[in-house]
Formats: structure tokens, C-alpha cells, sequence
């Protein structure tokens, strides 16, 4: 059976997306997890998010993410978006209780590689039933010949987030990693060991995916690697020039031509937190391999893509720092349309 998933990197034509939603987006309880990724404020756990304010951050980004609907729509690729998340949806497991953030990441809580559909295990207690909204869409891919796999269910102790020298910030207790921890690069797939993904979990995708894909480990930022190193097209990347220098972009990558960004243009934030950082705004969505969805605020990138050969679609993102991501996290491509899997380096 011929799979309907089909992706190995993110610059070939791009012909089916996931675009997650913002219904049901929530701020996620205090816990020893949370604090380990967002370094909340003191009191945070007694704050609350004004509810006027929440809801205009969830309409104005369902309005921005129907906008981009739109633009994929018009470049003849196949939107689709998983079931709403009722909020403050609480739930529990054998060790502690959480509630759950939002449905609006689809790029955290799911890999695509080659005819493959992986559920991570992802660090974050509030985010551990991330992938139920999404539940719907993997059962039609399932049943149209995709390979629908699971990580291993995390138990995630405190013990986790206990930093341990020599070792990843996330504790080596059992496989940990967030989809978004990685660059595919055809048969070459780079993997972030940071505080939302450990060594345990790259040698858990190594061997699920076998020898015809090397998993080269890096360390290059604390989180997810889309707001520090990008992958155009073959030959061309964009890098973070605060996070990263020529000698620390991965080896096998270091002949690429890089576009170095500049601090982004700041957006600001809706409430005091959680917040993403301003490097949001490189978390660009390729449609095809000189064609990129950029943020419309963010025209300093624009002219750098524009002066590399690159068509640039600016769209409205009102709300990337509030919710802690850009057009690349709100995405996942399902199918571009691609040969076999090849070595780009």
C-alpha cells in the first residue's frame, strides 16, 4: 500500500500540512517540569492569565493560522487540523497530575520520517497527552498505509530534571525527546540533546529508524533546534548569530552557505509568562525549496531571504512569543513530495 505520509526534510514541495489549533490553549500549572523549561517568575503558581486577555491570544491566532490556511490553500497544499482541546483539561498518572497547555504544536508532539508517523515522548508533564487532539488525523494516515509508531511512555519522576554533570540536561532515566529537537536532512536527521531531549531517546530513534539514517547528536541550543538553525534547501541554511558561530554549526553542514540572523523584531507577549524569546521569528515554513512563509514583522529576515534567491510570503503572527512558537512549531508536514531518501551532505 502506497503511504499518504511521505517527508524527509523541509524544503521538498510541500503537498499536505497539519496546522494545530489554538482552542483550548491554557497556561500550564507549576510543577518541577515546567519550571525546568521556563524559568518562571517567583509566585507564578498564584498568578493568573486574565481571561479577556487568553481569549483574544486564542482568537487572533485561530484568525492567523486560518490566514496561513489560506496561503498553503492557494499553493495547492492539503490543511488539515486536529479536534479542539477542551481548557484546563486536567488528567493524571501514577506519580502526579497536570493539565493540558493546547493542541497548537503539532511539530513538538510528532516526527515524520520517510513513510514513518512517530508519537514523542515528550518531557513536559502538561504536554504528555499533547498528541490526543491529533489522534483522528493518525488513525486516517494508519489506515491510508502510513507506519503509526509510539516512543516509549514516559513515567517522567522528578529525578528527571535533576542535572547531572556529563550528562544531558534531562536525566538519562528512560527516552525523552521532543519531535521538534530535529533536522532531517534526508538520511541524515540531526538530533538536539538538550533539556527536551536526552541521549536515551536519540538511541531509541536510531534504532527505530535502522542503517539507512545516520542520527548525527548535537548540542546547539537549550530546547528545540528551529530557532537556532534552519535548513532551507540543500546548500543553504539560516543560523542564529547569537547562539551560534562557524566553527559550532555541525560539521557535515559547514560548506553550506549560511544566512546569519540578526536579533529578530520583537513582537512582545501578552502576558509575563511563558514566553518564547524573540528567535521565534526565524522559525520560518518552507512550501518549497525557494519558497518560505516568514512572519510579516520580521522584514530585516525578508531581505536577507529575498537577496539568497528565496520567494518570501510574509503572514501575520501576532502571538508567536505569547504561546512559544513560530510557523515551522505550528506545523507539521504530512507529505512533500520527494524521491527516495538521499545524503544531502
Amino acid at each position: 500500500m502506497t503511504s499518504s505520509v511521505w517527508s524527509v526534510n523541509d524544503w521538498d514541495p510541500l503537498e499536505e500540512i497539519i496546522l494545530g489549533t489554538a482552542l483550548g490553549l491554557g497556561v500550564p500549572p507549576v510543577d518541577v517540569s515546567v519550571r525546568h523549561f521556563f524559568e518562571p517568575p517567583e509566585g507564578a503558581e498564584l498568578e493568573k492569565v486574565d481571561t479577556a486577555v487568553l481569549q483574544r491570544v486564542v482568537d487572533e491566532t485561530e484568525e492567523d493560522l486560518a490566514e496561513l490556511a489560506h496561503i498553503l490553500t492557494a499553493a495547492n497544499v492539503r490543511v488539515r487540523r486536529p479536534d479542539p482541546l477542551p481548557y484546563g483539561q486536567r488528567f493524571a498518572t501514577l506519580g502526579w497530575e497536570s493539565a493540558a497547555m493546547h493542541a497548537l504544536m503539532p511539530r513538538d508532539c510528532l516526527l515524520v520520517v520517510e513513510n514513518k508517523i512517530i508519537e514523542a515522548p515528550m518531557a513536559m508533564r502538561a504536554r504528555f497527552f499533547e498528541v490526543a487532539p491529533f489522534r483522528r488525523l493518525l488513525g486516517e494516515y494508519f489506515d491510508a498505509g502510513a507506519h503509526w509508531l509510539s516512543a516509549p511512555k514516559p513515567l517522567l519522576p522528578d529525578e528527571t530534571y535533576v542535572y547531572r554533570p556529563g550528562e544531558s540536561v534531562v536525566a538519562e532515566l528512560e527516552p525523552l525527546f521532543d519531535a521538534a529537537n530535529m533536522l532531517r536532512c534526508g538520511s541524515d536527521i540531526f538530533y538536539n540533546v538538550s533539556n527536551s531531549g536526552n541521549r536515551r531517546g536519540a538511541h531509541w530513534l536510531r534504532r527505530v529508524l535502522g542503517e539507512r539514517f545516520r542520527l548525527h547528536e548535537v548540542s546547539l541550543c537549550s530546547d528545540h533546534l528551529g530557532t537556532t538553525l534552519v535548513l532551507l534547501r540543500p546548500g543553504l541554511l539560516l543560523a542564529n548569530s547569537e547562539r551560534l558561530s562557524p566553527d559550532s554549526i555541525p560539521e557535515p553542514l559547514r560548506s553550506w552557505k549560511t544566512i546569519w540572523v540578526d536579533r529578530p523584531e520583537d513582537d512582545g507577549f501578552a502576558f509575563e509568562w511563558p514566553r518564547a524569546s524573540v528567535w521565534v521569528g526565524m522559525n520560518v515554513l518552507s512550501i518549497g525549496p525557494d519558497q518560505v512563509v516568514v512572519p510579516s514583522n520580521q522584514t530585516a529576515l525578508i531581505r536577507q531571504l529575498e537577496a539568497a534567491g528565496v520567494t518570501v510570503i510574509p503572514a501575520r503572527l501576532r502571538h508567536g512569543r505569547t504561546f512559544g512558537g513560530g510557523f515551522h512549531c505550528c506545523s507539521l508536514d504530512v507529505r512533500r513530495r520527494g524521491g527516495d531518501v538521499v545524503s544531502y551532505l
